[in-house]
């Protein structure tokens, strides 16, 4: 097969035949038997998930993500040429966009064709939590550019029931991280559990500084948060230039790995999402046979997928100019893998075309143009 593809497309492949052809039919059948506006919702949803064999919940939410779709004309005409969204990715599609602004969507429909737009040959199909993500930032663009309050914002609720209690916290995006990374910390520090290390900190609290990765283009308002999207630089942030670099000693500088976690967003290993900044950072071409400490020979790699570099079972090379990664495995098997955080690695350039709307946007007053 010429030209870029996702490896579930490729025509040579039976299984990604089979993929394609189960989520054609599925959206035939959901078609069939969707809901009216004016319909009954129990009854309606239940003959969905009588009619597929799946729950009532599923079939709710199936249907809220149709008709988000219908709303994404750009998204909708690539899966009608490939059909690769399944059910969790359209039910992906419809609980992000849940309660959205319409006028928003033209943008989440511009990242989600882009986010469907092979560049490369063999290159994995977008997940459903890739989906999420993405629609995250444009949202979280669209919440800054507004100019809601954060402390309006905020949200803090206990449950209690069968003798335990449940938090939930809503919070700015350093606000949480700040808390995550400290919780983290605790946890592994005292081989305790997450929620323990949380009711630790809250009760006997301990001095611990977070350093905390914003990446902000020149001469814009708006950094972005890996994981949040787009938010406000708090007002005691300190700030460096990033850029391609290296030095002689194994341990990358503060500003290298800054860059690296920029670049790859996540970990670079086979179908993994895990943050960049909960990752180490691996010397493609070991530091003992000569790799150097550098930006295009580092890549972030969670534990669980430098093992399996370490152990032979699969090695990667990489584009330097791209941020590009070719896994090849031992049975001969490869596959690409694209660079989801801000920077173009070469140049160090801002990756995000949504971030230059930003630009466009602010200066018309907010005020939205698609053309």
């Amino acid at each position: 097969m010429d030209g870029p593809y996702f490896a579930p497309l490729n025509p040579k492949n039976q299984a990604g035949r089979a993929f394609t052809e189960s989520n054609r039919l599925n959206w035939l059948a959901l078609q069939s038997i969707i809901p009216q506006p004016g319909d009954d919702a129990d009854l309606a949803f239940n003959d969905v998930s009588r009619n597929l064999g799946i729950t009532s919940y599923k079939a709710e939410h199936l249907y809220y993500g149709i008709r988000k779709l219908s709303f994404l004309p750009k998204l909708t005409r690539l899966n009608k040429l490939d059909w690769f969204l399944d059910f969790d990715r359209i039910l992906a599609v419809g609980r992000a966009l849940q309660g959205v602004e319409e006028r928003v969507l033209p943008h989440v429909d511009d990242a989600l064709e882009e986010l469907f737009t092979p560049s490369r040959a063999n290159q994995r199909l977008p997940e459903a939590s890739r989906i999420r993500s993405v629609i995250s930032d444009v949202l979280s663009l669209h919440n800054c550019l507004k100019g809601e309050d954060e402390e309006e914002r905020d949200r803090y609720k206990l449950e209690r029931h069968a003798g335990r209690g449940e938090f939930t916290a809503n919070l700015d995006a350093v606000t949480a991280e700040k808390i995550d990374r400290v919780v983290r910390k605790r946890a592994e520090d005292e081989g305790i559990s997450f929620a323990r290390a949380l009711a630790s900190c809250v009760l006997e609290p301990v001095e611990q500084k977070v350093v905390i990765n914003l990446f902000q283009q020149a001469e814009t308002t708006l950094a972005f948060a890996p994981g949040y999207g787009y938010v406000t630089p708090p007002a005691d942030a300190s700030y460096r230039n990033i850029a391609p670099a290296q030095t002689e000693t194994y341990r990358p500088t503060a500003g290298i790995r800054a860059f690296v976690e920029a670049r790859d967003g996540t970990c670079r290993g086979p179908g993994c999402s895990k943050p960049a900044h909960r990752n180490q950072l691996d010397h493609r071409v070991p530091y003992g046979e000569n790799g150097p400490t550098s930006t295009d020979n580092l890549v972030s790699l969670c534990q669980h997928c430098h093992n399996i570099k370490t152990d032979g079972r699969a090695f990667y090379i990489m584009d330097p100019i791209t941020g590009e990664i070719y896994w090849l495995f031992e049975d001969g098997r490869w596959e690409s893998n694209s660079p989801e955080g801000v920077l173009v690695p070469d140049t160090a350039n801002w990756r995000q075309t949504v971030a230059q709307r930003m630009e466009a946007w602010e200066a018309r007053g907010g005020v939205l143009s698609f053309a």
